[in-house]
Formats: structure tokens, sequence, C-alpha cells
């Protein structure tokens, strides 16, 4: 008994549709894998007056469905997608009592038929258009080889570069001096805003340490409240040039070193990041304070000044540097970037400057802009290019596009750091496993945590040999002479601006600091001397212990 109902019912479209594809399939398996005969001559009586049954049993009652029985067999023809001939197979006789599926049998081998002829249709026509196009193809001419550029001068910076510094991937790489390996490989993490251009503010005391044998890798980041997000970045940046230092210079141990908010970095990338393993750590100055305590007045001043959209001037901001950056690059300023900077002047009624500033009014003529860029921004920048000032002030520029990206994450709810300060000094407790690690503290430092942090690392350890017993940590912390800004001291234009000065100076300053009475170390007495007077010298100590 087909169905249990006497009621007619409506076509079932889909069952249809799914004996069709279990027909077809039956047809391929019995050919393919050489089904055995019977079973796939039975598998076809049995489909065959299925399609039909399920497809007019909504015409008709179930008590004349329900009487239906197998026709004497016919030869049902097994369709292949080869183009081998069909084998034919008959089945035992069976009898009937209703006339409605005399016909079933060729009803399905029509059907089956008209598959094979759709599928050879299709076949036949992509054959054909196969072929014309493999037939246009041969008549088009080949294509012209590409121009050949004149191979440029061999370079080792990008235009992004200053002095010795060369950027690759999003990170700053300074190598050490010609035909020596490094002795380690230093991944440097710069404070916090001032991290944006390492190869600024760290250029002198990272070029010492560079000339001392290292190879150094400064990668820049954008300070941000989430510092999850900026480790995450951080390691996708150097693992893009880790690969090609690794093929020039072979194994080399990778340091972390990190100032401030880059040694609270460091912590976090080598606590929860478990695939950049570090051979040591050096974490200079390291601060673990939250945003309320590092930013005076920030839930009393800044939170209320920057919460609103239309008046936190951030919009301006971005504006502006967006303006400095096409001037830096010795190009007149956009129309868009200018009308950009005038709409997001503050308005005493919200929106007159959308406005009143239509795109129409902006545009500056092109005969004037090609003037102006010819005789004023081209010119302009090429002379400042030879002392390498536009390098300078586009770099700068990295710093300060922070500060309107800081504020767009107060308008949108942000108020403490993530993780908080108690999350990442847990996980210092928990999950740090670095095997050497020293810790750099200045005298003249109040915002300094690296005492604290040394306790927590010694939780860490006894965690570590807790899993590991032979295992050994060597956990070191030192004071140096000192401010929180002592790293950033130094002569601006690096380690060459540094050497002039202690080769000009040396004499004059020399014997009014009673140095340099002896020939063997006189000038070395004499450079120290420069250093004292001009305020860095405390940089070279920190240089001094950081190679010991």
């Amino acid at each position: 008994m087909i169905m249990n109902t006497h009621e007619p019912l409506a076509p079932n479209r889909s069952s249809y549709g799914n004996v069709k594809s279990f027909l077809y399939t039956t047809t391929t398996i019995a050919n393919n894998n050489k089904m055995k005969i019977k079973q796939a001559s039975t598998m076809h009586r049995l489909a065959a007056p299925l399609v039909i049954a399920i497809a007019y049993s909504g015409y008709y009652p179930a008590s004349v469905v329900s009487s239906f029985q197998f026709q004497p067999a016919q030869r049902i023809a097994l369709s292949t997608n080869s183009h081998s001939s069909s084998s034919h197979y008959t089945s035992s006789p069976r009898t009937t009592s209703s006339r409605l599926f005399q016909s079933s049998p060729s009803a399905a081998s029509s059907w089956m038929d008209k598959e094979k002829q759709l599928e050879d249709e299709l076949d036949e026509k992509a054959a054909t258009a196969a072929a014309a196009e493999a037939a246009a193809e041969e008549k088009q001419p080949p294509p012209p080889p590409p121009p050949t550029e004149p191979e440029p001068e061999h370079e080792e910076t990008t235009p992004h570069s200053t002095g010795r510094w060369e950027e690759l991937h999003g990170n700053y790489i300074l190598r050490p001096p010609p035909d020596q390996q490094p002795r380690a490989l230093i991944h440097f993490l710069g404070g916090a805003l001032l991290g944006a251009a390492p190869q600024l503010s760290y250029r002198y005391m990272l070029e010492r340490l560079s000339s001392r044998g290292y190879l150094i890798v400064a990668t820049p980041y954008q300070l941000s409240f989430d510092h999850l997000t900026t480790c995450d970045e951080i390691v996708g940046r150097f693992e893009l040039v880790a690969p090609d230092l690794a093929k020039e210079y072979g194994a080399v141990p990778v340091v972390g070193v990190g100032h401030s908010c880059g040694s609270l970095l460091h912590m976090l990338i080598t606590s929860l990041f478990p695939d950049t393993p570090r051979a040591a750590n050096a974490l200079i100055s390291y601060n673990n304070r939250g945003v309320g305590e590092a930013v005076p007045f920030f839930e009393e001043l800044i939170v209320p000044l920057f919460s609103d959209k239309d008046r936190n001037g951030s919009g301006l901001m971005k504006a502006m540097i967006e303006v400095a950056r096409e001037k830096y690059n010795g190009k007149v300023p956009s129309d868009d970037a200018l009308l950009q900077l005038l709409q997001s002047i503050p308005s005493p009624i919200p929106g007159l400057a959308e406005t009143l500033l239509s795109p129409s009014l902006i545009p500056i003529p092109t005969p004037i802009r090609e003037s102006l860029t010819k005789m004023i921004a081209e010119p302009t920048y090429n002379a400042l290019s030879n002392a390498g000032i536009p390098s300078l002030l586009l770099q700068s520029l990295d710093i300060t596009q922070q500060i309107p990206k800081l504020i767009d994450e107060v308008e949108m709810g942000a108020r403490d750091f993530v993780p908080t300060p108690d999350a990442m000094s847990s996980a210092a407790r928990r999950a740090y496993r670095c095997r050497r690690t020293l810790l750099l503290q200045f005298d003249d430092d109040n915002l300094d945590d690296s005492e604290i942090l040394e306790g927590y690392l010694k939780e860490a350890e006894s965690v570590m040999k807790m899993k590991r017993p032979m295992i050994t940590i060597n956990l070191e912390r030192k004071v140096l002479e000192g401010s929180h800004l002592t790293p950033l001291l130094g002569p601006s234009g690096g380690e060459g601006w540094g050497e002039a000065l202690e080769e000009t100076l040396g004499g004059v300053l020399g014997s009014m600091g009673g140095g340099g009475d002896g020939e063997e170390d006189g000038g070395s007495s004499s450079a120290k001397v420069v250093r004292e007077k001009l305020g860095y010298e405390q940089v070279e100590r920190v240089v001094d212990e950081l190679v010991a």
C-alpha cells in the first residue's frame, strides 16, 4: 500500500525529482561498477513505474494507485555516459490488473533517452565553443613582451628610510657592521605614542646597539586601548620580515627589548603568544598602569571633552594630518583633502560647513595647481630632501595620527586598557615563559613598575619549574642612573651626529672637564665628557647593560 488515504493528493514534484535522480544514479552504478545484472534489472523495474505512480498519484484515488502491479517484463536500456553500446536484459514475467501502468517502462526509457540526448547536445556545444576559442587564440598574434624598466641603482633603503635604516614589511631594519654575523636579533618596541616611530625616537640608542654587532628590527605600532590587538599586529609584522632575515643571516637568537609600554607588550607577547619564543627579554622601565592613573584627569576632563563626536576635534585633526602628509610629499593638497579640512572646522550651527562648502566651490584650477607645484612645492621638497627633512616630517605624522585614533576610541566608550592591569599581572604570574629576563630600572622614574614585575616573574618561575623541574631561569633587575625618558636621549641625527659632536667639541669640553690626559684613552675620555655635558651618557650605560 503506497498511501493510506483515499483522498486525491497534489502531485509530489519533489519526490518525483528524487526518483529521477535515483533512477539515473542506479544506471550509472550498474554500468561503471559492473553491478550484478539481476540487481540492476530489478532496480530499474522498481524505479521506472514508481516515477509515473508518484507523478499521477495526485490525480487518482489511493485505491487505484494501490492496485498497481508490475506488467510483463520489457527491455530496459541502461544508458551510460560513454559512447559504448548499451546492454539489454529481461526480467521474469509478472502480471498486472491496471491499465494505468502498462506504458510505464517505455515512459522511463523515453525519459532516460531524452536526458542522454540533452547531455550529448550540451557536450557537443561545449566542444564546439572550446574549438572556436582555440582557433581564435591561434589567429591572434602573441602579446608583446612587457616593457623592460631600467634597473635602479643598488639602494639599501626605501624612500621612507632614515640614514642606515631601511623599511621592510612595516618594520625598520638596522643591520650590524658589514661582514659581521649578528650576535642576536633585537626585536624592539618603543613606548606609548613614540613607539609609532622608533627609528626616530630611539635612533641613537638602537644605532649604538647595531654598532656593537646586533641586528635591529624595530616594529612601529599605533597605541590603542586594546593591547591584545596591538600585540597581534606587532607579531604579524615581525613574522613578515623574519623569514627574509633568516635566509640572509641564518639562525639567530631573538631578544625582545622594550621601553615602557613596549616592555608591557613584550611581556604579553611572551606570556600569551606561545608561537613567538624569545631567547631573552630586556624590559626597560616596565609600566603597567590603568588609564586613570597613567593619564591625569582622564575621567574628569578627557572623557567629557572627547565623548561628543561632533565636538571632540577628531575629524579636524585627521583632515589636517592628511593635508600635511600630501604637503610633505611635495604635492599641493588635493581638492578632496582641502574640502575635508574645511568641512571639519567647527561651526556654531551643526552641518553649516557641509551645506555651504560644496565640492564645486573648492577645486583649484588645473593651471594654478600646476604652477604652484612647479614653482613652490617641488623645489621646496627637493631642497629639503637633501637633508632628509621630508622623511622625518612624514614619520613624525605617524606619531601625531595616534591622537585622533585614541579620541575615537574614547568616544566609542573605551575607559581602560584591555586586558586590565590586574589581568596583565595575572598573565605575567601564570604564563610568562622566557628563561632569561633583564629588568632595567632608573632611579628617578616614578612611572616604573619593574620591582612589582620582578615578584610576578618569580611566581612564574615557580609555576614553570613545577611543570619542568630541570629548567633554569635567569631573572635579574638592575637600577641605573636616569629617568623614564633616558632611552630617548641622544643626538636626533643618530650615532653619526654623536660622533661628529664628540670629535668637534671633545677637545674644548675635555679640557673643561679635566679629561683626556693620556694619549691612549684621551679620545674615549673626551667623548665621554661630551656625552655627559650634553646629557646622553646615560644612554651609553643602558647599551652597556644590554650588551653585557
